[in-house]
């Protein structure tokens, strides 16, 4: 069966269920998070992920797990696709650590991404960088809501990230990234992974792929945020997974989280999220 997939003017119960799926990723996430020791590998880790998820009903990916560990969250040269892909790299302690995971819940594709530091140290360089990175929520969150085109946004975030000194890791992510459009697949494809052997599902990924080109060659609104040209436009009305991913001195950071765009204002759909102050989100 062909997917049907929507990615515009979604109902409020529509809305709920995409907050509650997001709230269900972060929390399996989190359960990862718990039971990294030193010793553990990024594959480990995305095994414990992947029986997470498939435990919460989750059956396939729009990208499958990714954990990366200690100099990887800073995506070291060179990097691709390809290398975000777990490896054998083992957990030391004191490691930095960014967990990030695209399932797919009853056709509801949401994307999550966690940082933090396994150890008995606090590492105060590490929470200062997440802090910084945190501005962004804010930042973005304007912008959007004061009309600023895709572009104009990513060129903001790029201008002050690295006025602070750090490198813009997101421009290392695939098409780019600062966003993308979340979706609700509305057929049911018949389960399984459905990966097209790159690690993202084949009929997101030929979605995304027909929308990219479209902005390329006709000039409509990408699917994609970033600082290229096809995002020199407005915020369409959606569901955007923001993505934020900043690096100095060998570790990186990043939080990723859905901002709701509507035709006259924006909203982050929870403020129940692991990277706000839990006196923040309570």
């Amino acid at each position: 069966m062909a997917a049907t997939i929507e990615f515009e003017g979604f109902t409020d119960q529509r809305l709920e269920e995409f907050r509650r799926w997001q709230g269900v990723s972060y929390g399996v996430l989190s359960e990862v998070r718990d039971r990294l020791r030193p010793g553990i590998t990024e594959r480990r880790a995305t095994v414990w992920a992947m029986q997470g998820f498939r435990r919460e009903g989750a059956d396939r990916y729009f990208h499958l797990p990714v954990a990366l560990f200690g100099e990887r969250t800073a995506l070291p040269e060179p990097w691709s696709t390809p290398s975000f892909w777990p490896t054998d790299r083992a957990l030391a302690d004191g490691d930095a650590v960014i967990l990030d995971a695209s399932p797919i819940f009853d056709g509801h594709v949401v994307d999550t991404s966690m940082s933090f530091t396994v150890g008995a140290t606090t590492d105060a360089g590490h929470a200062a960088m997440k802090g910084d990175d945190l501005t962004y929520r804010g930042t973005i969150l304007d912008a959007v809501r004061a009309g600023a085109t895709f572009r104009e946004i990513a060129h903001t975030v790029d201008a002050d990230l690295t006025a602070r000194g750090y490198r813009n890791c997101h421009q290392l992510h695939p098409e780019a990234v600062l966003g993308h459009r979340m979706l609700h697949v509305a057929a049911d494809l018949g389960g399984g992974t459905a990966s097209d052997g790159s690690g993202f599902d084949t009929d997101v990924l030929r979605w995304f792929g027909r929308g990219i080109r479209a902005a390329v060659e006709s000039g409509a609104p990408s699917p994609t945020w970033s600082d290229l040209p096809t995002s020199d436009h407005r915020p369409p009305p959606g569901l955007w997974a923001v993505e934020p991913h900043l690096a100095k001195d060998g570790i990186g950071v990043k939080w990723e989280e859905i901002l709701v765009v509507e035709d006259n204002d924006a909203y982050w759909l929870s403020d129940d999220v692991p990277h706000l102050p839990r006196s923040t989100s309570a």
